[in-house]
């Protein structure tokens, strides 16, 4: 009785799984050729250049500070107060550093989460109208039928402006 129960369950579990209309999105797709997504990169992009910029303008001062603080025909009074120099910069540049690193964080986290949720609003209105039961990372098949792929789609309804 429990296997002739088993077997009915099996069986009415993989025909509705084989009725179930699935659709999938190419997720690299999506990041190499979205606008959105490329927008998104340049903007974190950026911001890491004008950090790189500020960093490396504090190490070339360190570096004069070092070489004079290391010259010899540098007075003791004047040598001690370029070390305070040295050590107030440092500290700068330390507090700027993680700043940075804190802040290009958090804006690759946020830029993240709006691609994410842009593609899933796509994918979950293409899957409300086309009558699909759930949409995959088209990675995950080792074989799919290529009308399966509503990528190009995904990627046209993520970049077009908010609506």
């Amino acid at each position: 009785m429990v296997v002739k129960f088993l077997i009915l369950f099996l069986g009415i579990a993989g025909l509705s799984l084989a009725q179930a209309r699935l659709a999938c999105v190419d997720t690299n797709r999506i990041l190499q050729e979205s606008k959105l997504v490329a927008s998104a990169q340049g903007e974190l992009r950026s911001k890491l250049v004008e950090y790189q910029g500020k960093l490396s303008q504090k190490e070339r001062r360190l570096e004069e500070l070092k070489k004079q603080i290391e010259s010899k025909a540098i007075s003791q009074k004047a040598k001690e107060e370029k070390i305070k120099e040295y050590q107030k910069l440092e500290a700068e540049w330390r507090e700027l550093q993680e700043r940075a690193q804190r802040e290009l964080a958090e804006m690759k986290q946020r830029l993240e989460n709006m691609v994410y949720n842009r593609v899933k609003e796509a994918a979950e209105k293409i899957a409300k109208d086309r009558g699909f039961a759930g949409i995959i990372d088209c990675g995950v098949f080792i074989y799919r039928d290529p009308d399966m792929d509503i990528t190009t789609e995904v990627i046209r309804m993520i970049d077009e402006p908010e609506r």
